[in-house]
């Protein structure tokens, strides 16, 4: 069994070519599934076939986000809404996101926009919160995190007004 493989455009990989099993890991660089054609020609006993074998392979894309990530900061105790996006067509998106010191909230999970509102229990220090997206696409995954800062709320340091003459 002698395969030979054309480059791909969208496919990294260079062209290639031996014997047997081709063991290659293809790298899909485009947001649509590609197909990959191998072409055997196939010998024994000193006879070969007179035709050559196409073997198509789809290499489907391994979805990304293309929304921010990194979307602007929130104040505390406002809502955080996050719509993800990929140029992957029916790439579903599920979130979880731990417990964070300084964030009231416990862990939490959930599918989408993760439209929660983040209570940052510090005085004066922003902390970032960081959810954990599974993106999953004609049975390909991949994960990704984005980040929010969530800065706390301003308060007074001196809440008793001082004594004044009138």
């Amino acid at each position: 069994f002698n395969w030979t493989r054309s480059a791909v455009a969208g496919i990294s990989n260079p062209a290639g070519s031996g014997t047997g099993n081709p063991n290659e890991t293809l790298i899909n660089t485009t947001a649509a599934p590609i197909n990959v054609t191998y072409v055997y020609s196939v010998s024994a006993n000193g006879c070969a076939n007179p035709g050559p074998y196409n073997v198509v392979v789809l290499v489907n894309p391994s979805p990304t986000l293309t929304s921010s990530l990194t979307p602007p900061g929130i104040c505390s105790n406002t809502t955080f809404n996050y719509t993800p996006t990929s140029g992957t067509a029916g790439t579903t998106f599920d979130w979880s996101r731990a417990a964070v010191a300084g964030i009231s909230n416990p862990a939490n999970s959930g599918i989408g926009d993760p439209n929660e509102v983040l209570d940052n229990t510090t005085l004066n220090t922003p902390i970032t919160v960081t959810y954990v997206y599974t993106l999953t696409a004609n049975g390909c995954i991949n994960i990704q995190n984005v980040t929010v800062v969530v800065t706390p709320a301003p308060t007074l340091s001196s809440p008793s007004p001082t004594t004044i003459c009138s």
